[in-house]
């Protein structure tokens, strides 16, 4: 029994160590209060990347599309980045973001915390940069 806990707690932690490296390498914030507070201060929407630590779908998406070095520069460009795990994380971002589906990206205008657009699933990366500008256009369009 303690063997199998062992291996649990195990396995969660390399999750978790992923998630964080991620974060590092690529300038994403782990935390949504943060990335909210930086958000205010340079008028830039949050991109909110929802994953799970069992998802291969996000890992794909992580390392296809986002690790994209034009996908990368656009959204280190134009938005505040932060990415979560959608149960380990759980109360470290707002409950009405929460999906069944991961990967799911939020994006969120800063003032009112008020959701602009919001994508489903694993996105290639030519189809993300299409979406990652009309996103950009939309949010200048409010203001």
């Amino acid at each position: 029994m303690k063997i199998i806990f062992l291996v649990f707690a195990f396995t969660f932690t390399l999750f978790a160590a992923h998630i964080d490296e991620f974060a590092s390498n690529m300038g994403y914030h782990r935390d949504y209060k943060s990335a909210l507070s930086q958000a205010k201060k340079e008028d830039k929407v949050i991109m909110l990347v929802l994953v799970g630590d069992y998802c291969p779908w996000c890992r794909k998406f992580e390392r296809k599309t986002l690790k994209r070095a034009k996908v990368a520069i656009n959204i280190q460009n134009n938005f505040i980045p932060v990415i979560v795990d959608k149960y380990l994380d759980k109360g470290k971002y707002p409950k009405k973001y929460f999906s069944q589906v991961v990967p799911t990206v939020y994006f969120i205008e800063p003032k009112k915390e008020e959701q602009i657009f919001e994508s489903l699933g694993y996105i290639k990366r030519n189809e993300y940069q299409e979406l990652l500008n009309g996103v950009t256009k939309t949010y200048k369009g409010m203001k």
